[in-house]
Formats: structure tokens, C-alpha cells, sequence
């Protein structure tokens, strides 16, 4: 999947009714009119964010609402993941992850997300690889 950045300011994304994992003033690391390789997508509470490989080289979650998408096709080999299904189907999500796609690892292994936040290199290794194959397909 491939994401046309549309937007890279926090302000651009319109006033939350929930809690966001940003403000007005940030400043994302995306170039307009560049596109992503998207990697996985997850719902936080009621956002939609997607992992990309961003303007630093490191792998982040973004707001969808940077990006456009024409008609475009889920890799085939994604899976999925409901982590909590009252709040995917509109109960209280108490600040927390309800469902995820992405590439096999993001999905079996529990601990990956974190561990790609934390920026540890196994899990750094992973998405690398993942990018590389991903690359290699385009």
C-alpha cells in the first residue's frame, strides 16, 4: 500500500473529540507530495494511524489523515489482529490499541509493536527486512 502525503502538521488535522497523540504544533516527519510504503495500520481509541519508514529512515506510526489513498489493494499477505472488540465495536477503549493489520511479525508477536517503538534492534531488524522485501517488489 502506498500513502500520498497530503499533510505533515499536526494543525492541518482538525480539532480531536478524543484524546491525540499530538498537537498543533507538531510537526511530522513526511514531505508533502512524497509517497509511503505503508507497513501496518492500527486503530488507537478511535484513530486510525499507519507505520511507515518516515523522512528520518526509522520506522513510525502516523495519523492517517497525513496521507490520501487512491483505490489500492490490502497486501495480500497482511493479517489481522482485534486486540480489544468492545472497543472496535464503540464501547470505552481507555486510551488503548483495538485492531491492527500489517506484515506477519507486527501481528504474531505480541511484543514487536513496543519493541519497534523502543527502537530495539531485533525488532528494528525485522522491519528493515520487511522494507527491504516490500522494496524489492515495487
Amino acid at each position: 500500500m502506498i500513502a500520498l502525503c497530503i499533510h505533515n502538521q499536526g494543525a492541518e488535522l482538525g480539532a480531536p473529540e478524543r484524546r491525540r497523540s499530538f498537537t498543533d504544533e507538531t510537526v511530522f516527519h513526511v514531505t508533502l507530495g512524497s509517497e509511503y510504503q505503508v507497513f501496518a495500520m492500527s486503530i488507537w481509541e478511535t484513530s486510525l494511524h499507519v507505520l511507515i519508514r518516515d523522512d528520518t529512515g526509522k520506522p513510525n506510526w502516523w495519523p492517517i489523515g497525513l496521507f490520501e489513498f487512491d483505490g489500492q489493494m490490502v497486501p495480500c499477505d497482511w493479517e489481522f489482529a482485534l486486540l480489544d472488540g468492545p472497543a472496535a465495536s464503540g464501547g470505552d477503549s481507555l486510551n488503548k490499541e483495538v485492531a491492527r493489520w500489517g506484515y506477519r511479525e507486527m501481528i504474531r508477536n505480541p511484543k514487536h509493536h513496543d519493541e519497534l517503538i523502543e527502537r530495539q534492534p531485533e525488532a528494528l531488524r525485522i522491519f528493515f527486512e520487511e522494507f527491504e522485501r516490500r522494496s524489492s517488489e515495487v
